[in-house]
Formats: structure tokens, C-alpha cells, sequence
């Protein structure tokens, strides 16, 4: 019975040719349209989900009065983290960092232009990046160090160890390697290839 159907449904499509291509081109459209756009659901329901503390986790906004509009943006002032560890319960971390930001790193022949943030205390306690050599409790606790990615260290220093080596900032300022993490995945909004300390003693550094 099932392979008479089977015939009868071949002699259809040879039948009417036509017709039945337009079906099957229909089909397959509709199927491969449907697939990508289960993937891109898929892969924006991803994001950041491998941060442990991704339940937990939230980020703090301003709003904003002037000339009577009411607007919201990400700046927030350098001192709400501590008063909000300090009075509010709730809060077991508290961070801040810069916006992202572009730094010529330098050491030997090698010269490169990355991006990366300026963050405060506690920052790996919040956000679990894979850490390959160092450790998330020692990365940032002195000034002038830096946190590179994987693939940052390795096209600064090759096969070399890039633990305790030096580069230059902007050739301004020396920082020292303390950690190396694997490189950030594509599912994360938070996007870098360095991270350093804040220096508490440097006024001038721009707030996030």
C-alpha cells in the first residue's frame, strides 16, 4: 500500500513538472528560512549565559534630567559602587568600568592596536572569564598591570610566557602581564582583548 503511494506521488511530480518544482522550491525556502532563524533565536537567547553569575548580575543606568527631558544612559558616577556595596545589602559586588576603549600595546618589534576596559575592584568576582595563566584573585590588585586575551598575548609575545613581561601603554606608561584568559566568546556583549586596573591615584581616567 505505502509503495503504491510512493509510486503514485513519483508519476505526480513527473506529471506536473512545473507545478511540483514550485512546490519543492516553496519547501525548501520555507524550510531553510525557518532553520536560520531557529539559529539566530538560538544564538541571541545565548548570550552571556556562560557568565556563572548571569541570573545575578544586573547593570545599573542613570536618569537623566536637562531642560526638562527625562533620558537614560550607562555613565554613572565613580563613587555610586562603593556607597552601593556599603547601604545596600543586596549588593554583594559592585563595579565600575570604562567604556571600551582603544590602547597601542607595545613591546619589542611588536606594536598593536586593541580595545579593552579600565575596571574597578571585584571585577572578576562578577564576570567569570576563563582564566589560562594567572588567577581572577591576584589579576588587578596593583596599577599599571593588565589582563590580556589569548589571542592578544600570543601576537604580542609568540610562544613566549607573557607572565611578569612588560609593555608600554600609548608609550606612556609600562604595565605588567599578570593574567591571560581565553579569548571572549561571540555570544558576549562585553567585547575586549585587555584588562587593567583602575589607578585610584589617576583623576582622569573617563567612567562607565
Amino acid at each position: 500500500m505505502i509503495k503504491n503511494y510512493f509510486k503514485i506521488a513519483w508519476r505526480n511530480l513527473f506529471r506536473n513538472k512545473g507545478f511540483s518544482l514550485t512546490n519543492l522550491l516553496g519547501l525548501t525556502i520555507g524550510m531553510t528560512c525557518a532553520i536560520l532563524i531557529l539559529l539566530w533565536v538560538q544564538d541571541e537567547l545565548s548570550y552571556n549565559k556562560f557568565q556563572e553569575n548571569y541570573n545575578n548580575t544586573q547593570q545599573v543606568m542613570a536618569h537623566r534630567n536637562f531642560d526638562g527631558k527625562i533620558f537614560t544612559d550607562e555613565a554613572i558616577v565613580f563613587p555610586l559602587a562603593k556607597e552601593m556595596e556599603r547601604n545596600l545589602p543586596q549588593v554583594k559586588n559592585a563595579v565600575v568600568t570604562t567604556f571600551s576603549e582603544s590602547h597601542i600595546l607595545t613591546t619589542g618589534d611588536s606594536k598593536l592596536n586593541k580595545k579593552g576596559f579600565t575596571v574597578s575592584d571585584h571585577y572578576f568576582n562578577v564576570f567569570s572569564w576563563k582564566f589560562i595563566k594567572g588567577n581572577a584573585a591576584t589579576a588587578i590588585n596593583e596599577p599599571n598591570t593588565v589582563v590580556l586575551t589569548e589571542s592578544t598575548a600570543s601576537s604580542l609575545f609568540g610562544n613566549s610566557d607573557p607572565m611578569g613581561k612588560m609593555l608600554k601603554m600609548d608609550n606612556e606608561k609600562d604595565v605588567k602581564v599578570t593574567a591571560v584568559v581565553a579569548d571572549v566568546p561571540s555570544n558576549s556583549t562585553v567585547q575586549f582583548d585587555f584588562i587593567q586596573p583602575y589607578n585610584y591615584d589617576d583623576q582622569n581616567t573617563r567612567r562607565h
